[in-house]
């Protein structure tokens, strides 16, 4: 090639694909004004649905490294861009924009990769970093160096945590050092934007650099008392401009703005530019402050812990009012009633901003009236109404389209008139929130409420206080935030939209107060969406300690009775790039009705797919629970003794003295140690009664410590156990039954089950209840026994108690199971997948679904079974069979792809794998070229294709492991045979 141009590496790398720009690509000054930047000038962006940028600069010659630098400290102080393509004609350079800018030597540590002006290059660029390695997260695959733990969120808050707590630990007083740090943010921003300029500083202060300012307390007096005078409203706290700190103190800030390290002394590059940076994360800085209250010895938790506050990241809240504030006109009003530091209502300004701005001219009165007229927040926290408002000053200030001259820029106060101080419960009842949100006698109604209220559990005390305010609602058992949603809906009208993170307990909590509490409300807002976010939490709420939901309400148009449940699943990138990757297979819908009749359907749908929650419903239906026919026994489920300290060792347990001891570690899969210790303590804290000990004994562990089987053995001798076990002990005679339920129990079919159905155990914890375990739907026990099945399982149970089964022995025992339970050979496919997906709940077990499916063993799996339900439904005419190509495509490839041909004629079903001459580009082009389908651009609206031709289907999905599993066969042909019915042609 003799040079390259913008557009050729455009679609070169798929932003161009089909001769169009793809959806979300601008160029020039439209790609300029969706940035908070204005230095550099890219010639392109293309901003994904995850809301991830990627800029592309072209230039005639390679730029001067310092140059770049610029360019990468901009890009990086925005915080949503992990790449910059810049383009020369015999050369292209990839830089990572996640990486924090340094004082020399930027841009040769930042660039990942320069790639030749050559066709080969090219494919490798689009391979490593095209698009569709974005869309499919493959990108994270390929570069371990491009990291949002580096980004700019990230560093300011580690950066302010310490600046905050060397403040304190010199004396300055908690709320004080937190207003000092946002004085000074404030100021710098000023600077930053060009409102103050160095002059004007030099002019207020004596000082043209702000760092110069600050190490003298004089100066730095007279500049925070210009502020309070220029800016009013409630940008500060009544007392910051007369309780300016000591020099040491403020050398210490000045420091942080000079990058010095306070304990080297050596001075770097200061990375951040206020101006640039997202005023969101400004908000955040509250949460951050709030986690770092330190604890007093007689509490056990800091008050953000107790309170339930919690980071809210900027992705989440992006996802949030993306699906809340769809489709609104502008003029809404929006309410959060927790709203802590404003970081919901700081992103509902800039939007609303935006959409009035699509038939009005955006001048500062527009922006004034959105901020002092539909934008609403209350919190028990002073200190975090006092940051709202900042925030939303800050905001405002950022989308004045012409913010001069600062004495012009006073706000009125926001505090007592759209953000009130006070518990969310009684907040109308008296001083400002009756001014706010009480008219004449009616409570104030509002059109969108978002928030993400406390999770946190207050104890007895706690419980006592909800109680009296919640009137005769049902309420959740632990924590409250259902109680806020319920206050909400108190400020609503039949049409507001509700958009609030919760915690996710007492949505899949099988405590029949928490499904009452949750039913109630959901049934009150219907129609609903419910977010799982549980595999999130290791990145999303990483303090928090319980796994969250986003429960939506009225944003969509949907059946009135209709729920519809969506999983988001862990990924590589997520926690790299705090990204949401959803696909269709998870997305579920099920009936109000269907819930309150199985309310673990909630859970199914959370967690599986269609399939799944078919199944769980079939099987409920079809048996009686594991704990019933206990029951019919006379004998239940029982948990173990509990020792507790010698404290509190004060009931007799005298009784089993000297009976074999099974603790934690003891138990093998089957298998009771012979050589177990004796129990021997006089006292316990909960010793049980006797006859729980009794054998024939059942012995089943609740932790799931080596993976997703249960771990199960029979006991025929009386033995004591603690309370890692349950328990259930037979009638005498009773070891087969005994034996056949450890088998049933530690199936891949009851792995699933407990994977849909239990109430931690898939969401939260790698453990399951005795309730869960008591809910296993099972066959009549005494059928059971006399059949071949269960006389198998039983035969099998023995012989595993001798010789410890190997993985051969338990598939064995699974099939066994299977037909136990006459599952066919489809529901058969959901329960061993079950036991596959159970496993994502370990670390190990996630990367392999993250990683690419294997050409040959997955997708072959993936086609078989696909075909089986393809074939099932041409077979009733008896002329068609179903032949599967799999596309012979290299590992490293971000999607993967197979077609369907649809023949005639009894032939067998077969999978062939075919070989692709060129790029995975290539073959995309020629299968939209074939078929005259614009599939590329396809591919960015959704992540997963089902692309039909004459007598064909291409299936068309990213390369994850996840995404090809046999299940996902069964849900893609159901969906394909659906089509097919609505008028699509197979």
């Amino acid at each position: 090639m003799s040079g390259i141009s913008l557009a050729d590496l455009l679609h070169a790398t798929g932003y161009y694909p089909d001769g169009a720009p793809a959806p979300g690509l601008l160029f020039g000054e439209a790609a300029s004004l969706h940035r908070r930047g204005h230095d550099f000038k890219p010639d392109a962006m293309w901003r994904s649905s995850s809301s991830l940028s990627v800029y592309f600069k072209f230039e005639e010659k390679v730029p001067p490294t310092e140059v770049v630098a610029t360019w990468r400290r901009e890009i990086w102080n925005e915080g949503f861009a992990p790449l910059l393509w810049v383009i020369c004609p015999e050369r292209i350079d990839l830089y990572n924009g996640f990486g924090a800018p340094i004082l020399e030597h930027d841009a040769e540590e930042n660039r990942i990769r320069t790639f030749a002006v050559v066709e080969s290059s090219l494919r490798e660029a689009d391979a490593l970093a095209g698009r569709l390695s974005i869309e499919t997260g493959q990108l994270w695959q390929n570069f371990a160096t491009i990291d949002r733990k580096t980004s700019v969120d990230h560093r300011l808050l580690y950066d302010l945590h310490h600046l905050e707590k060397d403040l304190v630990t010199q004396g300055f007083q908690r709320n004080l050092a937190q207003a000092l740090i946002g004085r000074v943010i404030f100021t710098q921003y000023l600077l930053d934007r060009g409102i103050v300029t160095p002059t004007l500083l030099k002019t207020i202060a004596g000082g043209a650099k702000l760092p110069d300012v600050l190490r003298q307390q004089k100066a730095a007096t007279q500049l925070f008392s210009w502020l309070s005078k220029t800016f009013n409203g409630d940008m500060f706290p009544p007392s910051s401009a007369d309780n300016t700190p000591e020099n040491s103190l403020l050398n210490r800030v000045a420091d942080f703005l000079e990058a010095v390290n306070p304990e080297t002394g050596q001075t770097t590059l200061f990375p951040y530019r206020f101006d640039v940076i997202p005023v969101e994360l400004i908000s955040s800085i509250y949460e951050q402050f709030a986690h770092a209250q330190p604890a007093t010895p007689q509490e056990r938790s800091s008050e953000a812990e107790r309170n339930g506050v919690h980071y809210t990241r900027l992705s989440l809240v992006s996802l949030v009012l993306d699906e809340v504030m769809e489709g609104v006109a502008g003029k809404e009003t929006v309410l959060d009633l927790t709203c802590g530091s404003g970081v919901f209502l700081v992103e509902a300004l800039r939007r609303l901003v935006a959409l009035r701005g699509r038939n009005e001219i955006i001048t500062r009165d527009l922006i004034r009236d959105v901020l002092y007229n539909q934008v609403f927040g209350a919190d028990i926290s002073e200190t975090a109404i006092r940051v709202a408002a900042f925030s939303l000053y800050l905001a405002a200030l950022e989308l004045d389209p012409d913010p001069q001259p600062p004495q012009s820029l006073k706000f009125q106060p926001l505090i007592g008139r759209t953000l009130v101080c006070g518990d969310a419960r009684t907040i109308e009842q008296r001083g400002p929130g009756r001014e706010v949100f009480m008219i004449g006698s009616d409570l104030r109604k509002f059109d969108v409420i978002v928030g993400n209220p406390p999770w946190g559990f207050k104890g007895k005390t706690g419980t006592a206080e909800r109680k009296k305010s919640r009137g005769t609602a049902p309420s959740q058992p632990r924590g409250e935030g259902l109680d806020f949603v319920l206050r909400a809906i108190q400020f609503s009208h039949d049409e507001t939209r509700f958009g609030v993170v919760l915690s996710a307990i007492p949505f899949f909590s099988r405590s029949n107060t928490g499904i009452a509490a949750a039913l109630h409300v959901m049934k009150l807002l219907a129609p609903i969406t419910v977010v799982n976010l549980a595999n999130l939490s290791g990145w999303l709420f990483a303090t928090a300690t319980m796994p969250a939901v986003i429960l939506f309400a009225r944003h969509r148009a949907q059946p009135a009775d209709q729920v519809t449940v969506v999983q988001i699943p862990w990924s590589t990138s997520g926690a790299r790039t705090q990204t949401f990757e959803v696909s269709p297979n998870d997305i579920n819908r099920l009936r109000l009705g269907a819930l309150e009749a199985y309310p673990l359907l909630l859970k199914a749908a959370a967690v599986g797919v269609r399939r799944d929650v078919a199944l769980v419903e079939a099987m409920f239906t079809k048996f009686r629970s594991l704990g019933q026919q206990l029951s019919a026994l006379e004998t239940e489920l029982n948990v173990g003794m509990i020792r507790g300290f010698s404290r509190n060792q004060t009931r007799s347990a005298g009784e089993m003295r000297g009976l074999p001891l099974l603790e934690a570690g003891d138990l093998r899969p089957f298998k009771i140690p012979k050589d177990l210790g004796i129990f021997d303590s006089p006292k316990a804290q909960w010793p049980r009664a006797r006859g729980i000990y009794k054998a024939p004994l059942l012995v089943v562990k609740e932790t799931l410590n080596g993976g997703p089987r249960l771990l199960t053995a029979v006991s025929e001798r009386d033995l004591v156990y603690t309370n890692a076990f349950f328990g259930a002990a037979l009638p005498r005679g009773g070891t087969s039954v005994a034996h056949l339920l450890a088998a049933i129990l530690s199936s891949s079919f009851a792995a699933w089950f407990f994977l849909m159905s239990a109430s931690e155990f898939g969401i939260w914890k790698r453990r399951v209840l005795r309730d869960d375990v008591a809910r296993l739907p099972l066959p009549e026990i005494s059928d059971a026994l006399s059949k071949a099945p269960g006389k198998k399982l039983v035969s099998l149970s023995k012989s595993f108690s001798r010789h410890e089964p190997g993985v051969e022995d338990l598939e064995a025992l699974d099939e066994v199971v299977f037909d136990l339970y006459g599952l066919d050979s489809t529901d058969r496919v959901v329960a061993q997948n079950g036991l596959q997906r159970a496993t994502w709940q370990w670390q190990s077990g996630r990367e392999e679904s993250a990683a690419p499916a294997s050409i040959g063993a997955t997708m072959t799996r993936y086609s078989n079974a696909f075909m089986s339900v393809l074939q099932g439904w041409l077979s009733v005419r008896g002329e068609k069979t179903v032949q599967a190509e799999i596309y012979d495509l290299p590992d490293v490839a971000s999607l993967r792809i197979i077609r369907f041909v649809i023949t005639r004629g009894p032939r067998k079903s077969a999978s062939l794998r075919v070989p692709v001459a060129g790029t995975l580009k290539d073959l995309i082009e020629e299968i939209g070229s074939r078929l005259n389908k614009k599939i590329a651009t396809a591919l960015t609206a959704t992540r997963e294709l089902r692309v039909y031709g004459k007598d064909e289907v291409f299936i068309i999905k990213p390369a994850a492991t996840r995404h090809w599993m046999e299940i996902c066969a069964l849900e893609d042909a159901d969906a394909v045979v659906s089509e097919s019915f609505r008028g699509r042609k197979a």
